[in-house]
């Protein structure tokens, strides 16, 4: 107990470092707080699935598993890790940011750090490059100044981030055949996949009738994660055994706004088709679920809440390209 106070009243765990971070705002008019609330939203969960979904149906397919690995893998680790510090976040709490599980360590510095490195390392492009370091290193100023997160906290995110990182990047090149640009086969995967998905359940044990509130939000963060990665690793196990060879990859036609040229109609009805087909799958297996199940008594069940997530992972990886490829015969999904 004596080392617990000494740890909240220690700069690590202080407010001092947060509201020196205030002190500049009369003289910039809040651009702070603009900017901290725009990371807020870039850190979250709906940005990052939205940014998978993206990458998966218009860019390389193979990118988007590669970025939804360091995703969930890291909101697990995140989550399991404030399970167990069980580390209050900074009082009073910002219920405007709806910040409810514990503190320590952020996950939005966790996962931001693993998310844009890896969209970093993977897609030359120099300014994307430098909007994701920036990203990176203003993350944990962000959480800071929003009073949402202490300066310990943001700390062992970012550390725990860049170890992740450097992990799941030497793992992924030495096992993950860089020039293969083949969406993943299920001979080489199938076991992997089974396995991911087992391993996805366990956190599920650890719901409780006697959890406190901030357990019970650290856990369903925690569920969210797993659930999607679970239907990653199920639509892998399933969707090479159901496509035709010729849709185990894919990318956006060629742009060209050359006089005379048919590309650009070409790439927009692709574009919108598979917006459209994303769009619709989403809310069908997603949105509308959700509404009814906060309408239901089982609104707070963890275990329904996994199988929510699980689906509708599995209809971005499997069900979507699927549709597609019966969609005049996968015209709007060939390159």
């Amino acid at each position: 107990m004596k080392e617990l106070i000494l740890a909240e009243t220690s700069l690590w765990f202080s407010q001092i470092p947060l509201e020196s971070l205030h002190t500049l705002d009369p003289s910039l008019g809040g651009v702070f707080y603009v900017i901290s609330t725009i990371c807020h939203y870039l850190g979250g969960s709906s940005f990052f699935l939205g940014l998978i979904s993206f990458l998966y149906i218009y860019y390389r397919p193979k990118l988007a598993f590669q970025i939804a690995l360091g995703l969930l893998t890291s909101g697990i680790l995140g989550y399991l890790s404030k399970f167990y510090f069980e580390s209050p976040r900074p009082f009073p709490y910002p219920e405007v940011f709806d910040e409810k599980a514990f503190g320590l360590p952020s996950g939005h510095v966790y996962t931001t750090t693993v998310v844009w490195g890896m969209l970093a390392y993977y897609i030359p492009i120099l300014w994307l490059r430098i909007v994701s370091i920036f990203i990176i290193l203003i993350m944990p100023f962000s959480r800071m100044y929003l009073k949402v997160h202490y300066l310990g906290d943001v700390s062992l995110g970012f550390g725990l981030g860049i170890l992740h990182l450097i992990i799941l990047l030497t793992l992924l090149n030495q096992f993950y055949v860089p020039k293969d640009k083949v969406f993943i086969e299920t001979k080489q995967y199938r076991t992997l996949s089974l396995l991911g998905i087992v391993i996805t359940l366990l956190p599920i044990t650890l719901d409780s009738p006697f959890l406190s509130e901030e357990h019970h939000y650290t856990l369903v963060g925690m569920i969210m994660s797993s659930g999607a990665l679970g239907g990653f690793w199920l639509g892998i196990l399933f969707y090479p055994r159901l496509s035709k060879k010729e849709f185990l990859n894919w990318s956006m036609p060629n742009l060209s706004f050359q006089f005379g040229s048919n590309s650009f109609g070409t790439f927009w009805k692709a574009f919108l088709v598979r917006l459209l087909v994303l769009g619709t799958i989403i809310v069908l297996l997603y949105v509308v679920p959700g509404i009814l199940i906060k309408k239901s008594i089982w609104k707070d069940d963890l275990f329904l809440r996994y199988i929510r997530y699980l689906v509708v992972g599995f209809a971005l990886v499997c069900i979507v390209p699927l549709t597609l490829q019966k969609i005049q015969k996968g015209k709007f999904l060939q390159n």
